[in-house]
């Protein structure tokens, strides 16, 4: 499924305009009917009327995971799906500044006990049906809250609760974390940027998480119709970022 997420001429896109990507009613039309057709995919690719969680993922950082998580979450509640739009990204989380939200407490805090889910969670009031839980703390050893029962509890609470739930969580070819979900998660989304993302490291996540038992549901091709030509190419990544989480990057997630 292609959508547009234009980036400026250095690869960078300022917060002010990123804020403009995010899906509203009054978002181009082109845009719109992009996420509406994504939701639809999604809806016949996991029929049954039980809630369904989905993985939202990348090669590598960059391509644009977390605006398109962020946005397929308010596509399933522009049609009154209750959904939880979860920040699962606990190294470098973002779709909590984009929204203007308070990051802590969030979701590191709920998995080490230290919040309730209910302190946790925010109700975003422009877009209606649409909760939000942010990444919180910085956790020293995700890895371990995403193995952790307290994450498996959480996801079994939130089925009960909702009928989507869309986690953004960080690339696969960078850390373990998204195939560690993979036992509580129906499918993943993978995104992939026009001109940036390369061929091989497409190939490499779809053997990461088939290795780790993951349901591919389909591909979002971000920045469709930019410069890219629309084929795979090296992109712009500092794989160093991943290694602990604690970089500040200034690319676009």
């Amino acid at each position: 499924m292609a959508v547009g997420s234009k980036k400026k001429k250095n690869g960078k896109t300022g917060l002010a305009e990123e804020q403009k990507l995010i899906l509203t009613e009054n978002s181009p039309w082109p845009e719109q009917e992009a996420y509406k057709a994504l939701r639809t995919n999604l809806i016949f690719s996991l029929p049954g009327k039980e809630c369904k969680v989905i993985g939202v993922t990348s090669a590598f950082r960059g391509d644009g995971k977390s605006l398109n998580a962020l946005n397929l979450a308010i596509s399933f509640a522009q049609v009154g799906k209750k959904t939880m739009l979860i920040e699962g990204d606990l190294r470098l989380p973002t779709i909590s500044k984009r929204l203007g939200c308070k990051s802590i407490p969030g979701l590191s805090d709920i998995l080490a006990g230290e919040a309730a889910m209910a302190d946790g969670m925010w109700i975003l009031e422009n877009h209606s049906g649409l909760s939000f839980i942010p990444a919180g703390n910085r956790a020293p050893d995700p890895t371990w809250l995403y193995q952790s029962r307290q994450m498996a509890d959480l996801i079994r609470d939130l089925r009960a609760q909702y009928e989507y739930v869309i986690i953004d969580l960080p690339p696969v070819t960078m850390v373990s974390d998204a195939q560690i979900l993979s036992p509580l998660i129906d499918g993943y989304v993978l995104v992939v940027r026009d001109g940036t993302t390369e061929y091989r490291a497409v190939s490499d996540t779809l053997s990461q998480l088939k290795f780790a038992h993951g349901k591919v549901l389909g591909f979002i091709y971000n920045d469709a119709g930019g410069t890219g030509g629309g084929y795979y190419k090296r992109g712009y990544y500092k794989h160093g970022y991943y290694k602990n989480g604690y970089y500040q990057s200034k690319e676009q997630e």
